[in-house]
C-alpha cells in the first residue's frame, strides 16, 4: 500500500506543470506611470536579500516596462550614475514600499499563499482573518 502511495505522489510532482513567471501592472497615480512588474526566480531573491538598498534593487530587477536600467533614462533624463539613484529620485518612500508590497505578492508572499490543509474550517478562517488585519496595519 505505502508503494502504491509513494507512486500517486511523485506522479503528481511529474504532473505539475511548468509554470510561467507571474507579471502584474501596476499604476504610480502621482505619475501617471504604469509599471510590469515581474516574479523573480528563487535565486534572485536570495541574491538580493541583505544588499545594499535591497528594497529598490529588488524593484529594480522585478520592473519588466519600462526598462529604469536604460542609460537614456537613468543618465540622460534623471540626471543620475545609476539607476538605483534614479528610482530613488524619481519615487516616495510610500511608493517604493507599494511597490515592493507587490512584488512580494508575485513572489508568493502573501497570507493566502500556503494554506495548511490539516486544520478545521473555522481555525483557517481566523487565520485568515488575522493575516489580512496584519496587512492592513502594515499599510
Amino acid at each position: 500500500m505505502k508503494k502504491t502511495n509513494e507512486k500517486s505522489v511523485i506522479r503528481s510532482l511529474l504532473d505539475l506543470p511548468m509554470p510561467e513567471p507571474e507579471v502584474s501592472t501596476v499604476r504610480v497615480p502621482r505619475l501617471g506611470l504604469e509599471i510590469v512588474l515581474r516574479e523573480l526566480p528563487y535565486d534572485k531573491l536570495a541574491d538580493l536579500r541583505g544588499t545594499e538598498d535591497a528594497n529598490i534593487n529588488y524593484l529594480l530587477s522585478s520592473i519588466q516596462e519600462p526598462d529604469p536600467k536604460d542609460p537614456l533614462w537613468f543618465r540622460e533624463k534623471m540626471k543620475c550614475a545609476t539607476p538605483v539613484d534614479a528610482l530613488k529620485k524619481l519615487l516616495k518612500g510610500g511608493e517604493i514600499q507599494g511597490l515592493v508590497r507587490r512584488c512580494d505578492i508575485l513572489n508568493g508572499y502573501a497570507p493566502d499563499s500556503v494554506v495548511a490543509v490539516d486544520r478545521d474550517e473555522k481555525d483557517l478562517q481566523n487565520e485568515a482573518v488575522g493575516a489580512a488585519l496584519e496587512e492592513l496595519e502594515k499599510n
